[in-house]
């Protein structure tokens, strides 16, 4: 899920931010890619940045309206097989190991759609990572304690936490 418009950045494209070398998007992609078994990944992204993540071999990028995340995912949910996994463009540090504990325990469920959400400061927060099943239905959240593999960029200061953790970053894009 990468159409987002990043209102809370002022603008930013947060998928096509550089940090620790890497553009936010490809951790994503590249995460997926190693717990996706013969599945496709598909990328849902606006219009005008297509041709930032086509030319992948095994990433189909999908145009999405960008209208906000339940508009896109409807949209994507009707091109997936299930189940399908769902990630956020916005974690720098997202890795296999992270994925495969949330699949551990997800593919156990009964339920439609499980989310992973995690505890930060005492209270919980959704990470924009679900395994769904099948469209709509019952839901099961799983809870992780916060770790830097779940750090997510929403806020400025998460983009400056992310920054520190890693030493160094690239504005890939500025504002556009």
């Amino acid at each position: 899920m990468a159409g987002g418009r990043g209102e809370r950045l002022g603008g930013l494209k947060k998928p096509f931010l550089i940090i620790c070398g890497k553009r936010l998007i490809d951790v994503s992609i590249d995460a997926a890619e190693k717990v996706r078994g013969n599945g496709k990944v598909y990328v849902c992204v606006r219009g005008e940045d297509l041709g930032k993540v086509e030319g992948r071999e095994g990433v189909q990028a999908v145009e999405c309206p960008g209208l906000g995340y339940v508009e896109d995912l409807s949209l994507i949910l009707k091109r997936v097989t299930f189940p399908a996994l769902i990630l956020p463009g916005d974690m720098p540090f997202l890795s296999r190991e992270a994925l495969e504990r949330f699949l551990d325990k997800a593919l156990n469920s009964k339920a439609d759609v499980v989310t992973l959400v995690k505890m930060r400061s005492g209270s919980a927060e959704e990470t924009g990572i679900s395994l769904f099943n099948r469209e709509g239905g019952s839901w099961e959240n799983v809870y992780f304690n916060e770790d830097r593999d779940l750090l997510d960029i929403d806020t400025p200061e998460d983009l400056k936490k992310a920054v520190e953790l890693c030493g160094s970053t690239e504005e890939g894009e500025k504002r556009g």
